[in-house]
């Protein structure tokens, strides 16, 4: 729902039509500066306005309305997101007719063709024909694709999407044809508006589109694809405003989102070189302020096509509007104004009220704002002195309980945050909002999300995009914010038009979060299993000193002298051997007594053989000493008796 289809002029630029996010269609009164009136259809919250447009002429019932003036008996068109179009008469203040577009389908633009003549451009890619008097369809035919619309003349009629298509009406065909085609922009485009000529069919119209800083003309009679003209704004485009073409020269203005205006001048036929052309002017609206200067953002424009150029500029915000009119000259030489900021009231009006600042030290806690009475207070004040004939009998007898139980030092908590996130979104505070949405309370959010007003959910769901895909600290609580938003506004967000381009950046930031899922879980799987090993090690060190050393190690050598007397018996002292030893004692008439004595003779036995054996191996080791001391000795007296034959 582009901003600009939700502001339009009347045909003589009396009369600006306003539709807020509220849902309310304001009617001002661009001479005077006054609000005439509103008007809140009865389906606001189920049917959300999402484009307006006044009719072109008068809508005549008889010959002898021919001479009223050309603002009287004329008619807003406003398209809804539930598929409807309602004519509403300004003048009369009631609905003339409803015309229903698509039960499931959202009107995304309308055109006037004439006084009683209107088409209108649906979700589903179908254009149809109104005759306004019967409000009955003259035609229906289907499109490739389109989210603006335009009207040239009788035959022909301006279909965008991202390409644009020049299509032919005809009453004998039940479908339009497509003339030829343009190249168009590269995002959606959000306007397409017709040059109105110094006399016969329009030759040229001009297009815009969302997150673009150019706007292009384009020319019906050329054979090229290609734009005749392309201008820079330096700034993302929010409405594209025409003057009247004199002399093959158009005056033209685009109004950014930063609330400038700028101004070009342009001989459409003689950009031969197709140069992008800049800027002859550009205008800003100050407000009077003895700090910082703060801009007062302009809203739309209308060219008064008179002998001095006038143009009428709407600045402030969607409740409050004020109006100028500046001379294209004025404009050229100021380039900035400074004026009164509609937003803000007199002095007089605020000079009877003191304000008083309380003194807040760092023990204070500070829960929420209310009220200066209680509905139960206002209702004792309104009855007797002592209030018990004004409390209805359900708090009658909740006084006389004796056991309701009293709970003293408790703090009041607010379970939402909806007047600060609208406020928010409505100043674009970024402080304001960081502070909203750094809240990771699930009950918090559910509450404040689910008591927020359709017409603010389109806003915060374009904040959230900032914050999930812009540059900066990304936390959890974003996406509980997103998610309780789905949640409690889905109903809604399938009926806009462009839900697709609103989600496709979470899409996009899910996606590249899953395309890294499975190398992020591994990680952590390593990193889990690094830290618990050492955690594992830093336990094992501190129980270790935490554990004394022992005073006495004692060791036990008696199995060595066991293991050998096994080797020399033969036997074990396995539970069976001994079992089977025991019961052959027994059968023979022995006792335990007396197998004992007999194990130990043969252990004192065994050792005395062990003596035994250890004697004679020391007596022969001896004798080989003593041998080999007496072979050592012959040998020395055979050298000694070699030595004295050789003297």
């Amino acid at each position: 729902m582009a901003r600009d289809k939700l502001v339009c002029f009347s045909p003589t630029g009396e009369k600006l039509a306003h539709s807020g996010l509220d849902g309310i269609l304001r009617i001002w009164n661009t001479v005077s500066g006054v609000l005439e009136h509103e008007y809140q259809p009865a389906e606001h919250l189920t049917a959300t306005t999402s484009c307006i447009r006044y009719s072109p002429h008068t809508l005549k019932k008889n010959k002898g309305q021919q001479n009223e003036d050309t603002n009287k008996n004329s008619l807003i068109a406003m398209g809804t997101l539930a598929g409807t179009i309602i004519l509403y008469s300004p003048e009369k203040r009631e609905v003339i007719a409803t015309l229903e577009h698509g039960p499931t389908n959202a009107v995304l633009d309308i055109a006037w063709g004439g006084p009683k003549k209107l088409f209108s451009l649906g979700e589903d890619n179908i254009v149809i024909e109104w005759d306004i008097v019967s409000g009955k369809k003259i035609l229906s035919s289907p499109v490739s694709g389109g989210t603006s619309l335009s009207y040239i003349d009788k035959k022909t009629l301006v279909v965008g999407h991202r390409s644009i298509e020049v299509v032919s009406l005809s009453k004998n065909e039940s479908r339009v044809k497509v003339k030829r085609k343009f190249t168009g922009h590269v995002s959606l485009i959000t306007q397409l508006l017709s040059v109105s000529p110094e006399e016969g069919s329009p030759r040229y119209f001009l297009s815009s589109s969302e997150d673009d800083r150019y706007f292009y003309a384009w020319d019906l009679q050329k054979e090229d694809s290609e734009p005749v003209g392309s201008f820079l704004v330096n700034d993302t485009i929010l409405s594209v405003a025409a003057g009247e073409m004199k002399e093959s020269t158009v005056l033209m203005a685009a109004v950014t989102s930063r609330g400038v205006l700028v101004l070009f001048r342009q001989h459409l036929n003689g950009n031969v070189k197709r140069q992008a052309v800049k800027s002859i002017g550009r205008l800003k609206i100050s407000a009077k302020s003895k700090s910082k200067p703060t801009t007062i953002p302009i809203v739309s424009a209308f060219f008064c096509n008179d002998s001095t150029s006038h143009i009428t500029i709407a600045y402030g915000s969607s409740s409050v509007l004020k109006f100028e009119r500046l001379s294209v000259e004025e404009i050229l030489a100021k380039r900035e104004i400074v004026r009164e900021d509609p937003n803000k009231t007199s002095v007089t009006e605020t000079s009877l009220i003191k304000t008083v600042t309380p003194k807040v030290t760092k023990k204070a806690t500070i829960v929420s704002h209310y009220t200066s009475l209680s509905q139960s207070e206002n209702k004792r004040k309104l009855g007797d002195e002592d209030g018990a004939a004004a409390l209805p009998m359900e708090e009658r007898l909740n006084t006389l309980v004796l056991d309701t139980p009293t709970v003293q030092g408790e703090i009041p908590k607010a379970d939402n945050l909806t007047q600060l996130l609208l406020q928010g979104l409505h100043s674009k505070d970024k402080r304001l909002l960081s502070g909203v949405f750094d809240r990771r309370d699930q009950n918090l959010i559910n509450n404040t999300v689910r008591r927020l007003p359709v017409q603010a959910v389109v806003p915060l769901i374009e904040h959230l995009q900032t914050l999930v895909m812009g540059k900066g600290h990304k936390h959890f609580g974003y996406v509980t914010w997103i998610r309780a938003v789905l949640y409690y506004h889905m109903s809604h967000l399938s009926t806009i038009p462009n839900r697709m381009e609103l989600m496709r950046p979470f899409f996009s930031a899910s996606a590249s979060k899953l395309s890294t899922l499975i190398q992020v879980m591994q990680l952590h799987a390593r990193l889990d299993l690094m830290l618990n090993h050492v955690a594992t090690r830093h336990q094992e060190e501190k129980q270790a000193e935490i554990e004394p050393d022992a005073m006495l190690v004692y060791r036990d050598d008696s199995s060595d002298d066991d293991d050998m007397l096994d080797n020399v018996l033969g036997v074990s002292e396995s539970e069976d051997q001994w079992d089977e030893m025991s019961d052959y004692g027994e059968v023979n008439g022995h006792s335990d007594a007396d197998s004992d004595m007999e194990a130990d003779d043969t252990v004192s036995a065994v050792k005395r053989k062990l003596e035994e054996e250890q004697v004679v191996l020391d007596s022969d080791s001896e004798e080989e000493e003593d041998s080999e001391d007496s072979e050592e000795s012959e040998d020395e007296n055979e050298i000694e008796v070699d030595d004295s034959d050789d003297n």
